[in-house]
């Protein structure tokens, strides 16, 4: 990966998106997706403070993850679940 595309990763995850609300629609930023789930989501809940994710093994990238948004999505069998994600990862749907 090219120096220029780390610096642009780099700016998407910093360029913080305006505050995420409950019942907004979201989905990945391109090239900052770090789990399975592929969207979209809704937002259900934000944290502010944010939590930190509890992952206890400091070469996973989960460790002291940043969590302040809790995203809603169907699962492989259609059913509704929600997990917690770092919201820099994420951008609004605009449709």
């Amino acid at each position: 990966m090219s120096k220029e595309k780390l610096q642009e990763l780099y700016k998407s995850l910093t360029d913080v998106e305006p505050q995420l609300t409950p019942g907004q629609f979201v989905e990945w930023k391109p090239g900052l997706k770090n789990k399975k789930a592929t969207g979209p989501f809704v937002v259900v809940e934000v944290f502010d403070p944010p939590r930190t994710s509890v992952e206890d093994k400091a070469g996973s990238p989960y460790f002291m993850e940043s969590l302040d948004v809790v995203l809603g999505h169907f699962d492989d069998d259609g059913d509704f679940m929600c997990y917690h994600y770092d919201s820099r990862r994420m951008q609004p749907i605009t449709e």
